[in-house]
């Protein structure tokens, strides 16, 4: 199933680029988190060179039956596949009002109101994921979606969406998640060192997909982690290099700090907010233990008008570059900005669509590998879940579509 996914592209892909694509690499697409609903059959991915920004529109069917105001991409594989949720309420169900668009950029836990999908971008095939149990839960952080491969190269064999969570009947961290192999959600004890950190609900950022594990950044102190495929999961924890205990809490720190990956590496980027506005970029050691100082920058903001800029006037951190570490991507109100930090210079400059009129919900890299497109739907594991052929799937979709 997964290979399948992950393998089959549609005829039609709109693919609009602002400049010319590199032959030489894998593309990347510098794509808005929230998706609109449009009247296709199938997801569509407007496909853009950064810094344009690429966006995924979803089917309106998939929401049939929900009082919907908002999709959202919170996450995305190192391999080019999406995890999507759809948040509203069920009919009948709890109203979400004014907050929904929030809610659906976090989904971190079971909503009545929320359908999960695991979406090829390309060809906008999709696997919707059954619900997860009811148990309540005190904390819980964002879904992740981490895929292995049994090969070096080519399409994933595997898929885990996995989040942490504390659950609220017995006290336990556990990993909850769901496993392609199985076709079922599980919540494995979370092993948990006596000096780890407690959790706590954390600002918007995107659970990232690197080696073996998932990370979420909490932008005041540090970085949680965990293999959500092992069988014996164990909480992971490595400090930020200028962790703000005592951050003002007025400030979103989640625009101005953030985690990625770029040329192998998981990558961790500030920009301090008072002057001298300074700009910080760290990698992460191969043993995962500690950070080291790759970029420091002192950046030059100033206005047209040679002011100061006050915090509202800030640019934001919206991406590193996943092949150019050097390269980092900044929105300033409607305007995306590519800056070198090796040259110390802007090397590129996009304003956003017209067809997207909130611009506050921030992006997700997404990589296409060149195997996307051309691999073949391979056989599929003799599980409960992967039995199933894609083909399966998408009927089950089209059902709940009817029904």
């Amino acid at each position: 199933m997964l290979r399948r996914v992950a393998g089959a592209v549609a005829a039609p892909l709109r693919r609009s680029l602002c400049t010319a694509a590199s032959r030489s690499r894998p593309p990347w697409a510098l794509t808005y988190r929230m998706a609109p609903l449009g009247q296709g059959a199938r997801p569509s991915l407007d496909l853009h060179e950064p810094p344009c920004v690429s966006q995924l529109s979803v089917p309106a069917h998939l929401a049939d039956g929900m009082d919907l105001a908002a999709v959202s991409i919170q996450a995305a594989s190192c391999d080019g596949l999406l995890l999507l949720d759809f948040a509203g309420t069920l009919r009948g169900g709890r109203d979400y009002g004014d907050s929904l668009p929030a809610v659906a950029a976090f989904a971190a836990a079971y909503e009545p109101g929320v359908r999960r999908f695991v979406c090829n971008p390309l060809s906008g095939q999709l696997f919707r994921l059954p619900l997860p149990s009811m148990d309540a839960e005190k904390t819980t952080m964002p879904f992740g979606l981490l895929t292995q491969s049994d090969g070096s190269h080519g399409p994933p064999d595997r898929f885990v969406v996995a989040q942490l969570c504390l659950r609220e009947r017995d006290g336990q961290r556990v990993v909850r998640r769901f496993l392609s192999e199985t076709g079922e959600w599980d919540e494995p004890p979370l092993f948990v060192p006596a000096e780890a950190p407690g959790w706590r609900a954390m600002p918007l950022h995107e659970v990232v997909a690197f080696g073996d594990r998932l990370w979420w950044l909490d932008p005041y102190f540090g970085v949680f982690s965990v293999d959500p495929f092992s069988d014996r999961p164990e909480h992971g924890f490595v400090a930020l290099p200028r962790p703000l205990p005592n951050f003002d809490m007025e400030v979103q720190p989640e625009l101005y700090r953030l985690l990625g990956v770029s040329e192998g590496k998981l990558r961790y980027v500030e920009l301090t907010i008072k002057e001298p506005f300074m700009l910080y970029s760290f990698s992460l050691d191969d043993e995962g233990s500690s950070w080291k100082l790759t970029h420091e920058t002192r950046m030059n903001l100033v206005l047209p008008d040679k002011s100061t800029p006050r915090l509202d006037q800030m640019p934001w951190i919206s991406a590193i570059d996943p092949f150019n570490a050097n390269i980092l991507y900044f929105q300033h109100g409607e305007i995306i900005s590519a800056l070198d930090l090796a040259e110390g210079e802007r090397i590129g400059r996009s304003a956003f669509p017209d067809n997207i009129k909130s611009l506050y919900h921030g992006f997700v890299p997404l990589i296409l590998p060149a195997w996307l497109p051309r691999a073949g739907t391979l056989p599929s594991k003799t599980t409960n879940c992967t039995s199933k052929t894609l083909a399966d799937m998408l009927v089950r979709v089209d059902k709940d579509r009817r029904n």
